[in-house]
């Protein structure tokens, strides 16, 4: 048996970290993306009897871990809750995955001027116990739960400082700070989870708007479905809500064919018409007044350069699926309801998107400049833009266009270089530009992995909003678990 301690000290009362322990959605902002996926929150809270389902592992991370880690890819990891007491701590247990055992004691104290130390106590036992033969083991795996934890502590710390500012933010424009009603389209999809989980971690209601064939009804707790196809919603389903989130739509890479044109084009105007028709029923008896839809950066074009809110769009087929897409979410305003439009760059994370597509390529030793790599790359971390949805509907003065990437684009080259520095590989083999080509087609590759575009974040500057990540450097540690330098 092997003890692992972790000590983290959280600047917020105890009351408001253990409330936020035992909402629905903290296991999803504490489980870290290059480790593992949630496949069932907790049934029951912090309940005794209450389980939660990991997926552990993606493909690519075997080769960030430093040593043998006898955690594989694919491997199922049940807890059970085995002890719980209100606002002091519980106890999780693995009733199935890929350890002997493991319990994991999570406690709660009282730190000075109001603040919280949370301790967590872990017992576990390796598979053949690899900890007494092989002490290398037990060494290794602790250095990974050390990535766990602290990447669970900047987590709880700045999910809380979050919930916190968007209160208070919300108090000064005068909304005040009753909790939201938000329904999400798109809400199992890499952004949306953690859109959904920000929001149901900090109190708010969050529901789901799930894809059924012909139907639209409630179909469990929290989930009602739809049929964007057939463009099927039942507006009295929206009655009540504050705002829609709509993230629908096709994923964009894949070969540029004329049927995946069409599908990318036609899913979004498809599901935002439905959206915005099923608002337009309900808008004066009680429905929501809030659209914030998603849109991209490729609404300026591949060629870009340096752009603000006020330019204009690209000429492009993506820049024109940006604007159809736009204008269709607009139509909402008619009828007196916000429109926020999120332009939104290339999203960094570890567990979906482009980063975790290139990285296997880096940890071969074989990533760097893509095409020259010259071209601007308008990233944002995922943990901004779920804050940039969930800010975008508190604030009331916010509306129209708004960039969502950070205030400091890279150039591709200083990417490759940067994450390169962070994986301790190489960046020095140029990709050449024909290479994106065999995969997207000659269109695709212009206008996704060799497009440029700069994008500045004016928009939420002049509303205050203050990002998380700023700089490419840190973004990436934070989702790579990579934060020693």
């Amino acid at each position: 048996m092997t003890t692992f301690e972790h000590n983290a000290h959280i600047t917020h009362p105890r009351s408001a970290v253990t409330e936020w322990y035992g909402r629905a959605g903290a296991v999803v902002r504490l489980t870290p993306p290059w480790n593992s996926k949630v496949l069932t929150e907790p049934t029951h809270g912090l309940e005794v009897g209450s389980k939660t389902e990991l997926l552990m592992g993606v493909q690519w991370a075997e080769g960030l871990l430093p040593g043998s880690i006898p955690i594989r890819p694919g491997t199922r990891w049940t807890a059970e809750h085995t002890e719980y007491v209100p606002g002091a701590g519980f106890t999780d247990e693995m009733k199935r995955g890929p350890l002997k055992s493991w319990n994991h004691r999570h406690q709660f104290t009282d730190a000075e001027q109001g603040q919280t130390m949370v301790s967590d106590t872990v017992n576990y036992e390796l598979p053949g116990g690899l900890e007494n033969r092989f002490k290398f083991s037990a060494h290794v795996f602790n250095k990974e739960l050390e990535r766990v934890f602290a990447f669970r502590t900047d987590q709880t710390q700045a999910d809380l400082d979050f919930a916190s500012y968007l209160d208070d933010h919300r108090e000064s424009k005068g909304s005040g700070t009753e909790k939201l009603k938000v329904a999400i389209a798109g809400a199992s999809g890499l952004v949306g989870t953690q859109v959904s989980a920000l929001l149901r971690a900090a109190g708010h209601e969050v529901i789901h708007l799930k894809r059924r064939q012909g139907f639209s009804g409630t179909i469990g707790e929290g989930q009602i479905a739809w049929d964007p196809e057939q463009q099927t919603l039942d507006p009295q389903h929206l009655v009540g809500l504050d705002a829609v989130i709509n993230l629908a739509g096709t994923g964009i890479a894949g070969p540029f064919t004329e049927k995946h044109r069409r599908a990318v084009l036609e899913s979004r105007l498809k599901s935002t018409e439905t959206i915005v028709a099923a608002m337009r029923e309900v808008a004066e008896s009680g429905g929501p007044r809030v659209l914030i839809n998603a849109s991209a950066s490729g609404y300026y074009g591949h060629e870009a350069d340096v752009v603000t809110e006020t330019d204009g769009p690209g000429q492009d087929f993506l820049a024109d699926v940006c604007t159809q897409w736009e204008a269709a979410a607009r139509k909402a305003e008619d009828f007196g309801t916000r429109v926020v439009l999120v332009r939104t760059g290339l999203v960094l994370s570890s567990s979906g998107g482009l980063l975790a597509a290139q990285l296997p390529l880096y940890l071969a030793g074989a990533g760097g400049p893509l095409g020259g790599g010259e071209q601007w790359q308008p990233w944002i971390s995922l943990e901004d833009l779920a804050q940039v949805y969930a800010f975008a509907v508190a604030d009331p003065e916010v509306s129209g266009p708004v960039n969502a990437a950070a205030p400091h684009p890279v150039r591709q080259k200083e990417f490759a270089k940067t994450l390169a520095s962070i994986l301790r590989r190489p960046s020095i083999v140029p990709t050449p530009k024909q290479a994106p080509g065999l995969l997207l087609g000659k269109q695709g590759a212009r206008e996704l992995a060799l497009s440029s575009a700069a994008l500045v974040p004016q928009a939420l500057e002049n509303h205050g909003y203050s990002f998380r990540f700023a700089e490419i450097e840190p973004a990436l540690r934070h989702t790579l678990g990579r934060t020693n330098r």
